[in-house]
């Protein structure tokens, strides 16, 4: 199997994943959220899309970041993004945003679908993109291995990551235990995420070469700057999920 070549297709998801995401989560906050003001919700849109930005694009630096020093080229900064980093950048960003506004609701479950279908488009563009994109899998010899342009066949570790998060977003939208716990759907959702970005990392550089002329991955006492946070993300999910399950027994109890 073969990929694209070029940046193309990735720019085109990438900018239909932050459109498509975007109107999923507008809907579904008009419907449900507790304050109808749109100019609450464009303020919460607008700090989860400013905090996925800094997130993505800071934990893509750190990932790199011996590489990067070496580097005379300033463009290297700027290029590449994390969607782990985007992600519990852009949670930040909403309950920032929330506290400004006096929001003390949950407004996560919200952002569910919204943050899956985010991000089974962007990993379409990834799966696209070539070696450039810096998110292909080590070599194997499995049948359905991808060649993403440099001749050896490589785990599609952009399609692993597709199929996980649609049977994850599955799983937690219909669970019967999560439905009843507001906001504890989306601390699941991102529990489950961080838990299989920590296991997918092991299936590309650095435990595995490089291809020919990317940035390498530096490792932190064993790990990638990628599951370090996907561990603190973990940690905090798991808290945070934990709470919501027993927040409403603990208001019912102390009303």
């Amino acid at each position: 199997m073969h990929s694209l070549s070029g940046s193309s297709a990735h720019l085109i998801m990438e900018m239909c994943a932050y459109f498509v995401g975007a109107r999923i989560y507008w809907a579904m906050a008009r419907r449900h959220a507790v304050r109808t003001h749109w100019q609450e919700r464009f303020f919460i849109l607008a700090a989860a899309l400013a905090g996925a930005a800094l997130g993505s694009k800071g934990l893509h630096v750190l990932e790199h970041l011996p590489s990067l020093m070496e580097q005379s080229d300033p463009r290297l900064w700027l290029a590449g993004k994390s969607m782990v980093g985007g992600l519990l950048g852009g949670t930040v960003g909403v309950e920032g945003a929330k506290k400004l506004i006096g929001w003390s609701g949950s407004t996560g479950d919200l952002w569910v679908p919204a943050i899956a279908v985010g991000l089974i488009l962007g990993r379409i563009g990834c799966q696209l993109s070539g070696t450039w994109d810096l998110t292909y899998g080590n070599a194997t010899m499995l049948p359905w291995a991808w060649d993403y342009g440099d001749g050896i066949g490589r785990h599609p570790t952009a399609l692993y990551e597709i199929i996980l998060v649609a049977v994850l977003v599955a799983g937690v939208w219909t669970s019967p235990v999560l439905r009843g716990h507001p906001g504890a759907r989306f601390a699941a959702f991102l529990a489950g995420y961080c838990a299989l970005r920590f296991g997918l990392e092991f299936l590309k550089p650095p435990f595995g070469p490089a291809a020919t002329g990317t940035l390498p991955v530096a490792l932190y006492a064993g790990l990638s700057a990628i599951q370090w946070a996907s561990c603190l993300g973990l940690l905090g999910s798991l808290a945070l999920l934990r709470f919501r399950l027993h927040e409403q027994s603990w208001r019912s109890i102390h009303a």
